[in-house]
């Protein structure tokens, strides 16, 4: 589990094993900014920062919330025991990702500020080197067959060791310069129980998220009988 390190401040830091040094100043863009070691900013549902830190590269993501909600209140959750916080729980179960081998983000570090009755969270992990999501790649080339049975394949060993990813789509699947798959962004995911159902709903979730991609763009290279092999690779598992 993450070791706690409490600050001076409402800050509360809490680091995964093998990344010493990490302080709450890690978690300000405006710090690798000062140092020349920002590296890049990526805009999506929210804005994630590439830095360059004496780790490895990493990725910075600030919490957010969606729906309703987040039109008036963007950063800030009804304050709760920090082992049930959003950043705290995707940490430790990126640390459970890492002792199964499961191609996932490596967790560095997260950070928990609490504000009276409120908190906000940020969270550190490295970054896949040379990975693009689906929904760039898809947009500029093909897949070959085989890749699609990988994606399949990927998905099920998350599956096997009862992994659910509450967003499976095609902005949280990546692939490295050598094919591999990744899956990333497990915030609000779990390990749960061993029922069908639930896989069932994720596979039909991911489906959904091509379709609504193929109906928007006027370039997305996916179609049914990619689908249809990638549930090969999902069944052959």
């Amino acid at each position: 589990m993450p070791s706690i390190h409490p600050t001076a401040s409402s800050d509360i830091v809490f680091i995964s094993p093998n990344n010493k040094g990490i302080t709450k100043e890690w978690f300000q863009p405006e710090y690798w900014q000062a140092q020349h070691k920002l590296l890049n900013t990526a805009t999506g549902r929210g804005t994630v920062w590439f830095v360059d830190t004496p780790h490895a590269t990493a990725v910075l993501r600030q919490y957010r919330r969606g729906g309703l909600i987040g039109k008036f209140n963007k950063f800030s959750f009804l304050a709760q025991p920090l082992e049930h916080t959003r950043a705290y729980k995707e940490l430790a179960l990126l640390e459970t990702l890492q002792k199964l081998k499961l191609p996932a983000p490596t967790p560095m570090a997260g950070l928990v500020r609490r504000e009276g009755v409120s908190y906000q969270a940020w969270l550190l992990t490295q970054a896949i080197p040379n990975a693009r999501d689906l929904f760039q790649i898809l947009q500029q080339g093909t897949l070959t067959d085989d890749i699609w049975r990988n994606i399949g394949h990927t998905i099920r060993r998350f599956h096997d060791h009862n992994v659910f990813h509450s967003d499976l789509n095609c902005h949280n699947i990546m692939l490295d310069e050598q094919d591999q798959v990744w899956l990333i962004d497990f915030d609000k995911c779990a390990i749960k129980d061993n029922s069908a159902g639930w896989k069932k709903n994720n596979l039909e979730r991911l489906q959904r998220s091509f379709d609504k991609e193929l109906k928007k763009l006027s370039r997305f290279e996916y179609n049914q009988q990619a689908w249809q092999h990638l549930l090969e690779g999902y069944q052959a598992a």
